[in-house]
């Protein structure tokens, strides 16, 4: 029911996305095969942990450890970027996936972008609030991963069982005008960071 060019547009974007090949004279192969897990991250996109668990046909539900306002210090803007003076909010948050506590965050946020933040929001969805209630537009975030050996924070918080390390990634996010608004520590439990990058030579 579809016409040949439906079909070649739906084709050449599987491609894009390494589901299919294309061979010249004999077709289009499927190169996909099912991962370990069903589990997956995006790196190529912003994405929140509760869209992150959404699409993981996950329930997601967030404590928050802590929660304060501070001033940069010449310190933390060499650390985070921000600049010496500027008023941040400081969150740590455990991130639960159908609960099981599986991510420890670190997040600092400029306060004048999240104006009105409150514990409770950050238990729930600070995207959410800043895009729907703020109107921020999340534009880009440059991205650092590591892996670590767990600290004292992350085998209190998070159920190791036998791993003695966790997946860290290091996010900057930026406003659509550049602004720096958030550096996030996500410090995550290795049964969960799975992510699969498409990659062409």
């Amino acid at each position: 029911g579809c016409t040949r060019n439906t079909v070649r547009r739906a084709l050449s974007m599987l491609a894009d996305q390494m589901f299919v090949q294309p061979i010249h004279g004999k077709g289009v192969r499927v190169i996909w095969l099912k991962g370990e897990t069903d589990m997956l991250g995006a790196l190529e996109e912003v994405e929140s942990f509760g869209e992150f668990a959404k699409r993981n046909n996950a329930v997601a539900s967030t404590e928050v450890k802590s929660f304060e306002h501070l001033i940069c210090t010449e310190q933390l803007s060499r650390r985070l970027g921000f600049k010496v003076g500027e008023e941040l909010i400081r969150v740590v948050r455990v991130r639960s996936l159908n609960g099981n506590a599986r991510q420890v965050d670190h997040g600092y946020f400029l306060a004048s972008i999240a104006k009105g933040l409150t514990p409770e929001i950050a238990a729930d969805s600070i995207y959410g609030y800043l895009e729907h209630k703020r109107g921020v537009k999340v534009m880009a975030s440059r991205r650092t991963v590591s892996v670590e050996l767990a600290n004292d924070e992350d085998c209190s918080y998070l159920d190791l069982g036998k791993y003695n390390c966790v997946a860290v990634m290091e996010s900057q996010s930026y406003t659509s005008d550049g602004i720096l608004f958030e550096v996030t520590h996500n410090r995550t439990h290795p049964e969960i960071f799975h992510y699969r990058v498409n990659s062409k030579r």
